[in-house]
């Protein structure tokens, strides 16, 4: 019984996390997402993407906070099978729709609301940069559904990143097909980590 106690504290806590995280990161996302709304108009169209992943980014990390909301549902009845099927699904929609649409869309904000040269491409390293440290720590959920592939996908993501930056920059017509092949890639690696059982 005490063991039993025990356990269900620690997977409260976990739920409790994911909850705070998640709801902190979807009020940052909504607040970019408004900034950039009210001055949409003084923007070019190259504003639209980047906008396009902070909105994917907020229900990404909305959504991952309504799932481990319910994660602490499942936990009172104990059925810990379906409190796993949660909280996976809350990682992969918090890490993949959330965090990683977040991190990608700053680059290209900062790219439509300045012209400095150093401050684009400085904002590109630190994204990327932080994105490949946090994959080379082994904490990201990638590393753990795809294990050494995961590096080949994180690979493609960032070089679609860099093209997408600099077909930003240039105002090329591959913009836009980039975007979307970028956001495909994303949210088929997501999709088939969710089906990864633990």
């Amino acid at each position: 019984m005490v063991k039993e106690k025990r356990n269900l504290e620690v997977l409260s806590g976990e739920v409790q996390v994911g909850v705070s995280f998640t709801a902190f990161m979807t009020a940052v996302t909504i607040f970019f997402v408004g900034l950039l709304i009210t001055k949409f108009e003084s923007f070019d169209i190259s504003i639209k993407i980047p906008i396009l992943f902070l909105i994917i980014s907020t229900f990404g990390f909305l959504y991952s906070t309504l799932i481990y909301a319910n994660a602490s549902g499942i936990l009172s009845k104990m059925v810990i099978k379906n409190f796993d099927k949660n909280m996976l699904i809350g990682d992969v929609l918090s890490e993949y729709l959330g965090v990683y649409f977040l991190v990608l869309a700053i680059p290209l904000v900062i790219n439509v609301i300045t012209i400095d040269s150093f401050l684009r491409i400085a904002t590109l390293i630190v994204a990327l940069g932080g994105l490949l440290i946090y994959h080379l720590s082994g904490f990201s959920l990638m590393d753990r559904h795809f294990k050494r592939k995961h590096y080949w996908y994180l690979s493609l993501v960032i070089i679609l990143e860099i093209a997408l930056f600099y077909t930003q920059i240039y105002n090329l017509i591959y913009f836009v097909p980039l975007a979307v092949i970028l956001i495909l890639i994303i949210l088929l690696l997501g999709f088939f980590a969710s089906r990864d059982e633990k």
